[in-house]
Order: C-alpha cells, then sequence, then structure tokens
C-alpha cells in the first residue's frame, strides 16, 4: 500500500474515534439517567446535577457533553460520548438559563429526535 494513502487512512481513523457521539436512550441502563437536586445560579440560570451508566461499559468510552434545551415546561438533554481515550469533559452538570421556579418535565431527545420521559424536575 502506497506510505502515503496508508498515513491518511490512519489519520482518518483516529480523527473519527476521537469525534463525540450524541447517544440514544437505549445506550444506558434503564435507571441509568440519574437527576441531582436542581440548584439556582440567579437571573433564570439553573445547574441541574446529572449522572449517566450506560449498559455496556469500558475503559474507552467517556462522556463528551450533555446539550440541554428548554421548551414550555419540559427540558430536553442529550448526552454525547467519545472514543478518545481521554478523560471526560462533563463537569457532572448541566446548565440553563432562562428558566423560571416551577415543575418541569425532563426528557432525553434522541438523536434521531425521539423523545423519552425521565420525570419531574423542580427549580427553586
Amino acid at each position: 500500500m502506497n506510505p502515503f494513502v496508508k498515513s491518511v487512512m490512519i489519520q482518518s481513523v483516529l480523527a473519527l474515534a476521537g469525534c463525540s457521539e450524541r447517544k440514544s436512550r437505549d445506550f444506558f441502563t434503564k435507571d441509568g439517567i440519574t437527576v441531582g437536586t436542581p440548584a439556582a445560579l440567579g437571573s433564570g440560570s439553573y445547574r441541574i446535577p446529572l449522572e449517566f451508566a450506560t449498559k455496556v461499559v469500558h475503559s474507552g468510552q467517556w462522556i463528551d457533553s450533555v446539550a440541554a434545551d428548554i421548551t414550555a415546561s419540559d427540558i430536553f438533554i442529550t448526552a454525547s460520548f467519545t472514543h478518545s481515550g481521554g478523560k471526560s469533559r462533563y463537569p457532572g452538570y448541566v446548565r440553563i438559563t432562562g428558566a423560571t421556579p416551577g415543575t418541569y418535565a425532563l426528557k432525553y431527545r434522541d438523536p434521531d429526535g425521539t423523545i423519552h420521559t425521565i420525570g419531574s424536575l423542580v427549580l427553586p
């Protein structure tokens, strides 16, 4: 094999291995999304602690980030994982802004748009 082609192929594989990939709800165990007590940070901003337990656990799997957004009384989250071999960049919580105190439905949004209800969440 041409050394240049071989080098390009290796670099491509390494680049793809480090990419963050959004995961669907079935990637996690049945009770694999755990929600902590939300904390008000001021001006409609909140920190919501979240933990994720995956069905398959291995040393090369790292949670990279969790996206969160609010629509009406729903908070949608989606977790992204990477296999890059580095440490997790996820701080253990999501920060949302533009929310008012009250009860919200926390839902997981799959990459294909499918919605899964996790439960209710009260923002102080």
